[in-house]
């Protein structure tokens, strides 16, 4: 890249930052909200109640501006927060009646900004945008150690939940997916960072193969939140997947549109309880294709 590309791309991020963010203060100031506000908003409406540290980590936010956040959102009577039962050190942040339909709200502001943004766009390169930005989001990204020129080292920390230690360690023991289900269908094992704690994380999901690429879904077995891995690849999407007695790394894109659709439908052909998780839930279940980007090696 010469420096005229170089200057080209930095100054239009650049002004598109700023503009946008301008645009979105215009849009917003007549709500009562300041950018961020309503990024809060929309995460809870998404997701239901949330410990205050869990609403950092899935806002990218640090701790500090989300208490301030939530100090305005909780004065203004759009949010409660309370002490979290099962960790009193623990805050839970949660949308009152009123926090809920100003979220609705933001919903039509938030849909007007993100199509006056892409006007004149042809409607693929709408579809591909938000991985495209995902991807440039990750390759600046600062907090955690470039894990696409140095792989996934660090410390290995097991999930709190059971049955997936139990998955995980039998992978890990035998060496092989072969033998580990869910509902008889089979799984293969995602190997990542963790956005918060930046230690290395893996996981069993379901095996939904086409052409060398995979899907992974974050479905969270219908719950209303998306799972922990889904910040965790949006942050850092470079992944290693086992399939079998084989290691590969990929990178992680998050899908929309056609490409959903279409990956969505192989999901389903693969493992059927997909459909019911949607239709049990109000969040849209996110879809990541992985993509290959070193050579196999066996284990």
């Amino acid at each position: 890249m010469n420096s005229d590309q170089a200057d080209a791309i930095n100054q239009a991020i650049r002004l598109l930052s700023l503009r946008h963010r301008a645009r979105a203060a215009a849009l917003l100031a007549p709500l009562g909200l300041h950018p961020g506000q309503e990024a809060l908003l929309l995460e809870l409406a998404r997701t239901g109640p949330m410990i205050q540290a869990q609403l950092s980590e899935a806002l990218g936010c640090e701790p500090p501006s989300v208490t301030l956040m939530t100090r305005k959102l909780d004065a203004s009577g759009h949010i409660s927060r309370y002490p979290d039962p099962t960790d009193k050190r623990a805050t839970v942040v949660e949308l009152t009646d009123s926090g809920k339909a100003l979220a609705d709200r933001v919903k039509d502001v938030w849909r007007a900004l993100a199509e006056e943004t892409v006007t004149g766009l042809p409607a693929k390169t709408v579809a591909e945008l938000p991985g495209i930005l995902n991807t440039l989001t990750a390759n600046v990204d600062t907090r955690r150690p470039d894990s696409r020129r140095h792989g996934l080292n660090g410390e290995y920390k097991p999930s709190a939940l059971g049955f997936v230690r139990e998955h995980v360690e039998q992978i890990m023991r035998t060496g092989t997916t072969d033998g580990v289900t869910m509902k008889g269908r089979p799984l293969v094992l995602m190997t990542y960072r963790g956005a918060k704690t930046g230690a290395i994380r893996k996981t069993p999901v379901m095996r939904v193969e086409h052409d060398g690429h995979y899907a992974a879904v974050a479905s969270n077995g219908a719950q209303p939140a998306n799972p922990q891995w889904y910040p965790s690849l949006l942050a850092e999407p470079v992944v290693e997947l086992q399939d079998r007695t084989t290691t590969r790394q990929y990178r992680a894109r998050e899908v929309f549109g056609d490409e959903k659709a279409l990956w969505w439908r192989r999901a389903v052909d693969t493992f059927p309880d997909y459909a019911g998780y949607q239709r049990q839930i109000d969040r849209q279940i996110p879809v990541f294709v992985l993509e290959p980007i070193s050579d196999a090696k066996g284990r």
